[in-house]
């Protein structure tokens, strides 16, 4: 009966932290610090991206061009789903990237929670031509499942699943979004 036991409370530990960990395909909620609630990319809007590093952080030229080009990708087949609006307005999204961890996949295939990936990043909207920002909002996410599918996921995948966390974050789609305190934040 103990051996049950321990086996049943090994499987509920992974099973809790796999549920706070998240698969690698969904995406992060944005946790903003400065939001206008009309600022939200509608279907006529333009944006440009572009994607940084912050201090101690190393990410090659090709990484954060496939980043860019995933951004891009995510925000347009959001905003599509918006109305477009009378005037259409021009934004830059400028995102830096604060932490970048490509991890262990032999780790990862071991055991959960070991070789973990992470990308964690801060998105500024800024408002063009006058160069104002309307948004700030942080981004985290973090991958630690185990076995096939966690030897299997690579930062690729993280990297999609970031890129729709900021998308649904500048369009309103997706999961509503939080305030720095963690209060939810109406996504008109």
């Amino acid at each position: 009966m103990t051996t049950f036991l321990r086996r049943a409370a090994g499987v509920s530990v992974l099973l809790a932290f796999a549920a706070l960990t998240g698969c690698a395909s969904s995406p992060p909620v944005a946790k903003f610090s400065h939001r206008q609630s009309d600022a939200v990319l509608r279907t006529a809007d333009t944006s440009d991206v572009t994607v940084g590093t912050a201090t101690g952080v190393t990410m090659a030229d090709y990484e954060k061009a496939r980043v860019v080009d995933r951004i891009k990708m995510q925000i347009a087949a959001k905003q599509a789903l918006n109305p477009a609006v009378a005037a259409a307005n021009q934004y830059e999204v400028s995102v830096t990237v604060t932490r970048y961890e490509k991890g262990s996949a032999f780790a990862r295939a071991m055991l959960a929670g070991l070789g973990q990936i992470h990308m964690d990043g801060i998105v500024t909207l800024y408002s063009m031509p006058a160069h104002v920002a309307v948004e700030d909002f942080t981004v985290q996410k973090t991958f630690a499942w185990g076995g096939i599918y966690g030897g299997n996921t690579t930062i690729e995948d993280i990297e999609q699943s970031f890129a729709e966390g900021i998308a649904n974050a500048l369009t309103g789609q997706g999961d509503k979004p939080t305030a720095a305190g963690g209060q939810k934040v109406s996504a008109k």
